[in-house]
């Protein structure tokens, strides 16, 4: 059938002038090339490099949404995501570049009812390297998820994936709003676009990857120009565990929490101590980990699909379309 169906493009900013000036007008060209009805919202993160006099003078037609103080991406893209109105939201990132064409092979997927959310391939600004694409969930012994990108480029079959991408995904707006958008616990970045897509699956949604969908991303991000190296390892490593204590079953969460054990032993004999700065900052983050699972077991119904069987589903799949690993 593949309708088309209307998209508000929601991009969280912060002290990106010049990321806005690059690349909005490929966003601008993509929504006119879709022939869809649209909106273009900026939820702005308290910039000071003029982002938000920016867009009034060069971008009337976009939406802003201001936050007051400097707050993360999940607080940020969740204030966009309250303003959208259209059947469907593009979640961007402000260092994306699409492709004229990006959202033609997007629309179908969304005939299914069942369909959360897809995100396509993410290529490099000035060559065709694959940065991002579809998600295998690899579940270690440990019970940690260590997911690899993958690609099957196939247009005559549906190709699911692990997560969709917070930096340029297209999902359905009443779904995401049914999940509560992006969880806050994992401000000021990473790991939410898992979180989030876990949730959506656990549900019995499903998120998908499409190949023919590319857009142009810098090898260098957002995150890194802010942030110091050891500030994101240690936020990093702190969210994965935030997420697998969201997730993991009981028994699984056991022998993760001894995998973690050893872990912390190991780095501690070498006198390595980021791992322990993050892992203490996840154990301060406990009462929030227990409002999170209440809010998301409060919507489900009680019907909740454990995570490893979402995993063991998604691999039989993918396994019986023989992925390309990246």
């Amino acid at each position: 059938m593949n309708i088309k169906k209307s998209i508000s493009v929601v991009l969280p900013n912060y002290n990106g002038r010049n990321l806005l000036a690059a690349n909005l007008p490929s966003v601008f060209a993509a929504l006119q090339t879709a022939a869809v009805e649209f909106e273009v919202i900026v939820s702005d993160d308290a910039s000071t490099d003029g982002s938000v006099a920016f867009l009034k003078e060069n971008f009337q037609d976009v939406i802003i949404v201001c936050q007051k103080i400097n707050r993360g991406f999940s607080p940020t893209i969740n204030s966009g995501i309250a303003r959208a109105s259209k059947q469907l939201v593009f979640l961007l990132n402000t260092d994306v570049f699409l492709l004229p064409d990006f959202f033609e092979n997007l629309f179908h997927y969304f005939d299914h009812p069942d369909t959360f959310g897809v995100s396509g391939r993410f290529i490099g600004l000035s060559d065709d390297k694959i940065q991002d694409a579809g998600k295998y969930p690899l579940l270690l012994a440990s019970k940690k998820i260590q997911p690899f990108n993958f690609y099957i480029d196939s247009p005559s079959i549906l190709v699911t994936t692990l997560f969709v991408s917070g930096g340029g995904a297209l999902v359905d707006r009443e779904k995401l709003n049914l999940l509560g958008g992006f969880d806050e616990i994992f401000a000021p970045f990473y790991y939410e676009d898992t979180d989030l897509s876990m949730r959506a699956w656990r549900l019995g949604w499903k998120c998908y990857y499409e190949h023919s969908a590319v857009c142009r991303h810098p090898a260098s991000t957002t995150i890194n120009k802010f942030n110091k190296k050891r500030k994101i390892w240690i936020t990093t490593q702190r969210n994965k565990l935030i997420f697998h204590s969201l997730h993991l079953n009981a028994t699984s969460k056991w022998i993760w929490y001894s995998r973690q054990a050893i872990t912390l032993i190991v780095q501690a004999i070498a006198l390595r101590w980021k791992y322990h700065i993050a892992f203490f900052n996840y154990l301060g983050k406990r009462s929030e980990v227990k409002k999170s699972k209440q809010r998301f077991q409060s919507l489900s119904g009680g019907s909740i699909v454990p995570l490893e069987i979402v995993v063991k589903n998604i691999c039989s799949e993918l396994d019986r379309q023989k992925v390309i690993k990246l």
